[in-house]
């Protein structure tokens, strides 16, 4: 199958995998891109025939590029159509994975609308938890809404005695990132009530650590949790050691991942 796109982005038909690490993303607008090729990048992204591409052609990672190149020009016509395709494509881990990233960089645009799937309560929760991360995004590539996200993000989180424990524990998870220390009498009574996963952030004791409310643990991990040394992913993010959010995120997913599994085994 062959699939038509104008010079320059008949290029990000060629380039093939990249490297994921958002650190390591080449410059897309060195390739030529600029704002007029935004509704094109819009339509590569979400186009249905390179999402089905085979697996082992350059076309099928050409959406990747696409979003992220939409992401690196803060294209605020984007973040309706990425949210979409984020819905659409929710089974897709490079989507669940790089889109949050490319709304974050897009920021306030994308403001509105990750905040009403972060509160519909219908909503799938992988996609939830992803709304939560895009708003977290937000804080951190844009300080002056920083505030905003957090305060979302705490909203969010005075439901949770009525919402999933994988949810609380990334709300709690991202609002850690941000330093929202007015949120931690809610995160101390989530803890408390064990409405969080520990297998997404750990337990209360890890939390107090990150935001210097203690300066080390006072009691050994708790088994299963994402510090202990029994976490799958362990070997690969020791504790406090130093990490970017991406890679944070990528092993609170993993270990979320199979805490789910756990639960559905045991039902």
């Amino acid at each position: 199958m062959s699939f038509v796109y104008p010079p320059p982005l008949d290029r990000l038909l060629r380039l093939g995998k990249e490297p994921a690490h958002r650190r390591t993303w080449p410059d897309y607008r060195n390739l030529g891109l600029e704002n007029r090729h935004v509704p094109l990048l819009i339509q590569m992204a979400a186009d249905p025939a390179l999402h089905a591409a085979a697996e082992r052609t350059p076309e099928v990672w050409a959406p990747v590029h696409a979003w992220r190149a939409l992401g690196q020009m803060e294209a605020a016509d984007a973040a309706g159509p990425l949210l979409a395709l984020l819905v659409r494509e929710a089974d897709n881990p490079w989507v669940l994975e790089e889109v949050p990233a490319a709304l974050g960089m897009i920021g306030p645009p994308a403001i509105p609308s990750a905040t009403d799937l972060l509160f519909d309560e219908d909503a799938d929760e992988r996609l939830r938890e992803a709304a939560a991360r895009i708003l977290t995004e937000i804080g951190h590539e844009y300080p002056d809404r920083r505030d905003q996200a957090a305060a979302l993000l705490t909203q969010q989180l005075r439901d949770w005695p009525h919402q999933d424990r994988t949810l609380n524990a990334y709300l709690i998870a991202y609002l850690v990132e941000l330093n929202e220390t007015a949120a931690v009498p809610l995160m101390e009574e989530a803890y408390a009530a064990g409405a969080v996963d520990l297998a997404v952030h750990g337990d209360w004791e890890d939390v107090q650590v990150d935001l210097g409310m203690l300066s080390e643990r006072l009691t050994p991990p708790t088994p299963g949790s994402y510090f202990a040394p029994d976490a799958p992913h362990a070997p690969q993010l020791a504790r406090r050691a130093p990490a970017d959010a991406d890679a944070k995120a990528k092993a609170r997913q993993k270990a979320a991942k199979q805490s789910r599994k756990k639960n559905r085994k045991k039902k």
